[in-house]
């Protein structure tokens, strides 16, 4: 990834509860696709693309309790893109905005539709279960994402 951007917020949620809300954030997110999930693990791999702006991965990881969750976010710009120079600003602000969609989906003030989804990453067009989370998905578009870019 290109010009990243990371942020770890505390909510006081189950863990859970925090994953689904960045899950659903993820689906009702205006061009974006889901790369890879895993339910169990809580882990969340998108690739999402604006209008007018190059195309961002958004990685998410929620760790916690019944009690308590830290969500872990990374925002960076697809390296296949050309460079900006307004990249690292421009994942700035998509990290903000998704963090205030997890948080609008857990207190309501945003609510977001969460259908249920397999755990799966894709490879070409294809979704491959996937089974163990503490292996990283090959996710593959255009060849291995994780051996060209460090995703």
């Amino acid at each position: 990834m290109r010009a990243p951007q990371q942020e770890t917020v505390a909510i006081a949620k189950p863990a859970d509860e925090v994953f689904r809300a960045a899950l659903g954030v993820a689906q009702n997110t205006k061009g974006a696709r889901i790369l890879a999930v895993h339910n169990g693990g809580r882990k969340l791999v998108v690739r999402e693309k604006a209008m007018l702006s190059n195309p961002k991965f958004v990685q998410v990881l929620v760790e916690g309790d019944d009690s308590t969750a830290q969500l872990h976010i990374v925002v960076g710009t697809d390296p296949r893109s050309q460079k900006a120079l307004m990249d690292g600003k421009a994942n700035e602000k998509s990290l903000k905005k998704f963090v205030a969609g997890v948080q609008g989906a857990l207190d309501g003030s945003a609510p977001v539709t969460t259908a249920t989804v397999a755990d799966h990453y894709v490879v070409k067009k294809d979704q491959v279960p996937w089974t163990d989370a503490e292996q990283d998905p090959q996710i593959e578009l255009d060849g291995n994402f994780l051996a060209w870019y460090g995703l």
